[in-house]
Formats: C-alpha cells, structure tokens, sequence
C-alpha cells in the first residue's frame, strides 16, 4: 500500500512537473513571438523612414531635371538608374493620360449600346464569366436610383456603399469583390483594369494610348489606324499629325465619350525603387505634373525587408 501511494505521488508529481515545463515553453514561444513582432516592427518602421528621407532627396533631383515630350516619349517603361549614395534607385516613368476615366465610359454605356457591347468585349477578351452582370454592377453604381439590374444594385445590401460614381480603385475593388462573392469568377483579380481606366481624368494622351482604351473610343475608326497609333513609333506633335480622315479627325477634336485628347504630356507616372544598402527594397507609385513640377500622388505601394 506505501508502494502504491509513494508511485502515485510520484506520478503527481512528474505530472505537474511536465505541465509547468509545458507553461514554460509556450511563455517562451509567446516571447520569442512578440520579441519577433517588435522587431519586424522596428526594422519596418526604420526602412519607412529611410524611404521617406531618400524620396525627399529624389524629389530634388527630379525637379531638376527637364522632362520634356521627346525624353519621356522615348523613356516610358525603361528602368532608369540613380544613385543616391547608400541606396540604389531605379525611376520608371509613363504618361498618367493613357487611361479612359471609368466614370465617363458607363456614363455613356447606359445610353448607348454600342459602348455596353465595346465594354462586354473587353471583359469576355479578359475572360470575364460574367460580363453583363459586371457592366450591371458598374452602371447601378454610376446611377443613384434604387433600380436593379440583374440583381446588380449593391446598395440594396449594404447601404453604405457610395452610389453616383466610381471615386478611386480602393471603391472600385468594393465592386470587384461584390462581384466574386455573387458569382466565384476569380478571373475578376487578373483584369488589368489600371492599365486602360482612371477615374478622374477625361484628358487622355495620344501619344501613349493603349488600342485597348482606343477600340473602346473609337468604335467606328479604322482598325489599321488605330493600331498604327498604338504603336507609338512616332511623335505626334499635334492632333492634326494624327492618321485620321478629315471627317474622323473632326469626331476626335470634338472628343468622344467626354474624353478630350491631346498630343502634349502634362502628368506622368513614376514607379520608383529603392534598394538600402541590401537592406530593404521599397516600392512607391508617384504621379508628378512635369509643368509645375508638383508631387500630386505619393504611395508607398511594398517595404521588401532583405
């Protein structure tokens, strides 16, 4: 009986004893974890830093330099290197009027046929499942009544949601998500939407248009023409040194869709890189008026810790 009560002791015992080394473990997980969390939070909080002090030097340097149409015309999408003492920098640059404001587009297509079918053309050429019912959701959102088009109205299930216009792509990814949530087309995700719309500019630059943004404007040009302009071999200097007939290039001085057009850059897209000492890699998007020499946009879009 003494054995029995002196083995069952020391199994209480070994118990317990396994238990608080098992406490003591998981508190030094949580430990190490949180130590961890710190210090990923420091070392992201310093490259925030370093990235602000260094665009502070870039922007100096951008001003100085005279983009005029020829560098950015002949620059648009080429890496440009710049050191910066500690840090290596790459600069690419666009023109920010390539894209069709989104908000004119659906506008048009809830008058006219011929820009709905333009746009379903579009969404079934980026393997859309479900391109009417996503035109729907765009139009309900352009449109303040409470009218439903095929079950397309996303204020009737969340009233918060901002109906009469499209205000930026973090509301236009609202529609993109109510969309997979009604019909699990993930194909919605891959849609390159930035690359041919905007939503608030209506002046769109010649010399960079996309013939994807072109056959959704001009739905009755020559096909040949527009995949001359597309090209985008030559400077067109001014509108009249477009390919256009006299009747067409009438249509295009007009505008078309409440978009006017241009053949002079006035804003241009930066997407800038900056490798700190092989520390960290930031990423930040810049939308820059070459005229007055304004930052009017500064995101900083990744921090890559190394």
């Amino acid at each position: 009986m003494l054995v029995k009560n002196k083995q069952a002791k020391n199994g209480v015992v070994l118990l317990v004893t396994l238990m608080l080394i098992m406490l003591l473990l998981g508190l030094v997980t949580l430990f190490l974890s949180k130590t961890k969390q710190s210090k990923d939070f420091v070392t992201y909080s310093h490259a925030l830093n370093q990235t602000s002090l260094t665009m502070t030097n870039l922007v100096t340097f951008i001003k100085q330099i005279q983009l005029d149409e020829e560098s950015i015309f002949y620059a648009a999408g080429m890496p440009y290197p710049i050191n910066l003492g500690q840090s290596d920098v790459t600069v690419e640059i666009d023109s920010a009027q390539k894209t069709i404001n989104i908000n004119s587009l659906i506008s048009d297509s809830l008058k006219n046929n011929i820009t709905s079918d333009k746009f379903i053309d579009l969404l079934i050429d980026n393997k859309i499942k479900e391109p009417i019912f996503f035109l729907n959701l765009l139009q309900d959102t352009i449109d303040k009544d409470d009218q439903s088009r095929n079950n397309s109205e996303i204020i009737l299930e969340y009233p918060t949601f901002r109906n009469g216009k499209i205000h930026n792509s973090i509301h236009f990814k609202q529609i993109i998500d109510y969309y997979f949530s009604k019909t699990g087309d993930a194909n919605i995700y891959d849609f390159k939407y930035e690359e041919i719309f905007n939503f608030t500019s209506n002046s769109i630059d010649m010399n960079f248009i996309s013939m994807d943004a072109m056959e959704l404007l001009f739905d009755d040009a020559n096909h040949y023409i527009l995949e001359t302009i597309s090209k985008h071999e030559e400077i067109y200097e001014k509108l009249d040194d477009l390919p256009f007939d006299s009747y067409y290039m009438k249509k295009v001085k007009a505008g078309k869709l409440g978009q006017s057009f241009m053949t002079e850059t006035q804003l241009i897209n930066m997407k800038i890189s900056i490798n700190h000492k092989g520390n960290f890699t930031s990423h930040i998007s810049v939308l820059y008026n070459i005229k007055s020499k304004n930052i009017l946009e500064y995101n900083v879009d990744k921090i890559t810790i190394n």
